[in-house]
């Protein structure tokens, strides 16, 4: 059974087709809600014909007594897919320990700015059996407003990429880490992103989201929490692991601590381990 391994922080990381937009359908729903055929995934009824913000948050509710996988993309009415889940990325499953949330929450930043203020929020779930594996499921169609203002973002990176490479291999040789840090000194350029109008509160978790996505490792990492506390900015992040992802975790941490505390009015950034 698929499953997404994740991750919390680099520290913990050290030892995570555009869906088919046919055959979906809405079926006779509880008062409030809009429901898959088969009631399988609901969501508010508010949720449609709102406007979408960025980050998009939205609590899915699952009706199942079986893992189901929920996948999220937005389309603006010219037919342009601004943003979509990962597979594997949400899921809920009843058997786990601890037990999963319901409902899913998603929460995710939309990054490609629209070009028409309407469009489609598509949920599709899928189903985990054991014979059959993952088969897809009845969606959600929900029409959407949307906006097409945009956000600057803005990431630095090593004008010599290589040499970030070269330190950190350097780092690493050292017996003992001579340096308990790794933070060498090498010259920056900052890279301006323009995504979706993000809310002001979001900028801490949009740049981090801008830094994972213009440094991708070999599986797709995402900021899912963030907070200012003063001038310190926490961010949680997560993801797939794989051979070598403390290598790429320790580039990846240079790159956020540089661009958050690019941000006025930060000071410190902090990696935070989720709680469970």
């Amino acid at each position: 059974m698929k499953r997404r391994v994740r991750i919390f922080g680099w520290l913990t990381a050290m030892f995570l087709t555009m869906p088919s937009m046919s055959g979906q359908a809405r079926a006779a729903s509880p008062a409030n809600l809009l429901c898959s055929e088969g009631k399988i995934i609901c969501v508010a009824e508010s949720v449609e014909r709102s406007l979408i913000a960025n980050p998009l948050k939205l609590d899915v509710t699952v009706n199942s007594s079986i893992a189901i996988e929920v996948n999220w993309q937005i389309v603006d009415s010219n037919g342009k897919i601004l943003d979509s889940s990962t597979p594997g990325e949400y899921i809920y499953d009843p058997t786990a320990s601890p037990r999963s949330a319901n409902p899913l929450r998603i929460q995710d930043f939309i990054f490609t700015p629209a070009t028409s203020a309407k469009g489609t929020l598509i949920l599709n779930p899928s189903r985990y059996t054991v014979t059959t594996g993952w088969s897809d499921l009845p969606g959600i169609q929900i029409p959407v407003r949307l906006t097409t203002a945009t956000t600057m973002v803005t990431v630095l990176e090593p004008e010599n990429p290589a040499a970030l490479t070269s330190a950190l291999e350097e780092w690493m040789d050292e017996e003992h880490h001579r340096t308990p840090d790794f933070a060498p000194t090498l010259k920056l350029v900052p890279h301006g992103i323009a995504i979706m109008r993000v809310e002001r509160n979001a900028m801490v978790g949009a740049t981090a989201e801008a830094v994972f996505r213009s440094f991708p490792g070999q599986s797709p990492w995402h900021a899912r929490d963030w907070s200012q506390a003063g001038n310190t900015a926490h961010i949680t992040i997560d993801g797939d692991g794989w051979a070598g992802v403390s290598f790429y975790m320790m580039e990846v941490t240079y790159r956020l601590e540089k661009s958050v505390l690019n941000l006025p009015g930060i000071k410190k950034f902090v990696l935070d381990t989720a709680s469970h």
